[in-house]
């Protein structure tokens, strides 16, 4: 137990070191650096994302099978009128 809080002690304490000693010009750097890359998405955000995707892509072929059918029926009726 001793060596376990030892080993967070020492982990946790570099970091903490390392940022102290960081020059103030490398901090607004990274900071800076940090706002560039934009927000992040989270789960959900990115599952309605694919979910509208995958809705469109359906729609899109629902309207082009639709439109088949709608054109199918007009040549089929003007076969029919020629034929009487």
């Amino acid at each position: 137990m001793a060596v376990l809080v030892g080993l967070l002690a020492i982990g946790v304490g570099v970091p903490a070191a390392h940022a102290a000693a960081e020059p103030p010009a490398a901090a607004a750097q990274q900071l800076h650096h940090a706002q560039e890359e934009g927000p992040t998405l989270d789960p959900q955000t990115e599952a309605d994302e694919r979910n509208t995707k995958n809705k469109l892509i359906v729609g899109g072929a629902a309207a082009v099978l639709l439109g088949i059918v709608v054109w199918g029926r007009h040549v089929r009726n003007k076969k029919r009128k020629a034929k009487k």
